[in-house]
């Protein structure tokens, strides 16, 4: 079955299969008429036993509503029908805005259709180990909130991913691809921001183009974001300023590098409010506003991301993401 199709009961290290694994738990709730006439009235409630895994699996995708009757955490991932947003999905699945964003590490400012995100019925990060070496005592030191008591908050873990109580007491080890339920954990997102705070089209896309000035096709690194003079322009991202002046074809440009070793350019501005050596807030500070210095035919915005090895990348498809 395609790991879209997958779901997953709170087990912690026993959610790493390719079919429905929902647990102990879910053998109450399938006794109970009041889920086969909320989620598909007329079907009897032991059609949803075929989520067990001791049947063969049930229906490829679980309607929502199952996610906001069966008491313990399922997973799956979901793909973004037209319509939809981030808010409405996390209500169908009985989660909220902020577990969504966790769990897949994106804002979602844009939601694509036809894209998928990971959703689960849970409040909190669903967590994906991605090495060989996390440890339950590092996964709790690492998401415990301050001040909150990390011996309970560990207990907590143990209890809701269904692991032994073993791991209590003696070094527990995951495996690569467990996910393991945080309750009440959120992160803070360090996400790129539109440096706007509103626009209404692009200009120019990043990729190769037909330069209005040069007259010539050559590739562009960033994006042109048309916006009237003196529109102003904030840090898509938290930084400091690395440059802040005139720089060729740019015009007056500001340069802010992020602690991921990431930078951004805002080009072809009118005015710059920043300093070299300056710490931006993102979204806060003021870096300039809108202008045409440079190579330019118009007023607008060339915002540009560069990754640490130097590669420009597309700053649209960044946008809620890290």
């Amino acid at each position: 079955m395609p790991e879209e199709q997958q779901a997953a009961g709170r087990a912690g290290p026993r959610v790493r299969g390719g079919r429905w694994k929902l647990a102990a738990g879910l053998g109450v709730l399938l006794g109970m008429s009041a889920l086969s006439s909320a989620v598909a009235p007329g079907i009897s409630p032991f059609y949803y036993a075929r989520f067990s895994v001791l049947t063969p699996p049930g229906p490829e995708v679980p309607p929502p509503a199952a996610f906001r009757l069966i008491p313990r955490l399922i997973h799956t991932r979901h793909k973004v029908a037209k319509g939809e947003d981030i808010r409405s999905i996390a209500s169908a699945y009985g989660t909220d805005v902020r577990s969504l964003q966790s769990t897949n590490g994106n804002e979602f400012i844009f939601l694509s259709r036809g894209g998928y995100i990971r959703v689960h019925n849970g409040r909190g990060l669903l967590y994906e180990v991605t090495g060989n070496k996390e440890t339950l005592n590092g996964l709790a030191s690492r998401y415990a909130a301050k001040g909150r008591d990390l011996k309970a908050f560990k207990a907590e873990v143990v209890a809701e991913n269904g692991l032994p109580p073993s791991a209590l007491l003696v070094p527990y080890t995951f495996k690569k691809g467990d996910r393991i339920y945080l309750p009440g954990v959120y992160l803070d997102l360090d996400t790129y921001r539109l440096p706007l705070r509103s626009f209404s089209r692009v200009s120019s896309r990043f990729g190769v183009r037909y330069h209005p000035v040069l007259k010539r096709r050559i590739m562009h690194k960033g994006t042109d974001i048309p916006m009237p003079y003196g529109t102003p322009v904030y840090p898509s991202r938290s930084g400091t300023v690395t440059f802040a002046g005139q720089k060729g074809g740019y015009g007056n440009l500001v340069e802010v590098i992020h602690k991921d070793g990431s930078r951004c350019r805002y080009g072809h501005l009118q005015q710059i409010s920043v300093k070299e050596g300056e710490t931006v807030q993102k979204s806060k500070t003021l870096l300039g506003k809108v202008g045409s210095s440079g190579m330019s035919t118009g007023p607008h915005l060339h915002f540009e991301i560069i990754t640490p090895s130097g590669k420009s990348i597309n700053p649209m498809a960044k946008i809620g993401k890290k």
